[in-house]
């Protein structure tokens, strides 16, 4: 494989992550149709003389009672395509897979669609089709020429946008900085305490209910609990540091707002460093001091 179509195939590899499990959904299959409730009566004997019988080869077949195309769509219907089977590990490894692959290259199709790159799936699908099956209808050449460019397209369009959301979140981190009551950590932090609560200030071996979300600059939701406005119970010892540090703010029914610039993150370096501002909204609902 080309380094071109390395590059540009590069958004369909599949994260090293565990996929959750897939939820496998009994398959009804038609029944078969039944054949006559009852059989015909018998007749009543006859003493008459029977008729010696013709031998096999001379007997002429049965005449077809329903035209033969009729014949051919019911014999069709009675033999309805088996269900996809899971019962081997090695058949749930293999629906597994496509699951992932499927679940991740739609949520790739979804980013290029917000960068205005709208792929058929339809096509997609046609292309993997004829790959398995070896019957291309492009060239190799076709393929990674299409792939180069559909690259380049990405890396410039993502560029674009990396660019307006810097500038969009230095204004306003500046507006956020000058508003009155926001105060600036050592660390580069800034934070705004909107409700300084009540009660002595909490210890590492207190345990808090709190209620956190971080958002960026557009209300996008990137941290909080699962279920949206729940409290979550830590010991403070224990909490997460930005969790840590912010409640160490206020006190009992307090509420603060952390806002966390890039520059003020430290990651190590096999660590992507975020690029964009995250606004934290941390209330504590209750709290249980230990002595």
């Amino acid at each position: 494989m080309t380094t071109a179509q390395t590059s540009a195939l590069s958004i369909l590899a599949i994260p090293p992550i565990m996929m959750p499990p897939s939820r496998i959904i009994d398959v009804a299959v038609p029944e078969k149709k039944r054949a006559a409730d009852t059989l015909a009566e018998p007749t009543q004997a006859v003493n008459t003389p029977v008729a010696e019988p013709a031998p096999t080869a001379l007997l002429a077949p049965p005449l077809p009672t329903e035209p033969p195309t009729e014949q051919k769509t019911e014999n069709k219907a009675e033999s309805p395509t088996p269900a996809l089977q899971l019962d081997s590990e090695e058949q749930k490894r293999a629906y597994a897979t496509g699951v992932a692959l499927a679940n991740y290259i739609d949520s790739q199709l979804a980013q290029q669609k917000e960068l205005h790159i709208t792929l058929s799936k339809d096509i997609l699908l046609a292309g993997l089709s004829d790959a398995f099956n070896h019957q291309s209808k492009m060239s190799e050449q076709d393929v990674n020429d299409t792939l180069r460019v559909l690259d380049e397209q990405i890396k410039v369009l993502m560029q674009d946008r990396k660019n307006k959301m810097v500038a969009a979140d230095k204004a306003w981190l500046e507006a956020f900085a000058k508003q009155e009551g926001v105060k600036k950590t050592k660390q580069g932090l800034f934070y705004f305490v909107k409700n300084k609560g009540t009660g002595a200030p909490l210890k590492d071996t207190d345990t808090v209910e709190v209620n956190y979300k971080g958002t960026l600059i557009d209300g996008t939701v990137v941290d909080g609990p699962k279920i949206d406005n729940a409290f979550e119970i830590f010991r403070v010892a224990n909490m997460p540091p930005i969790l840590r540090d912010s409640v160490k703010l206020i006190r009992d029914g307090g509420e603060v707002q952390v806002v966390i610039p890039p520059s003020a993150v430290n990651v190590s370096p096999d660590v992507a460093k975020p690029e964009a501002v995250v606004i934290y909204t941390i209330s504590i609902h209750s709290v249980n001091k230990q002595h």
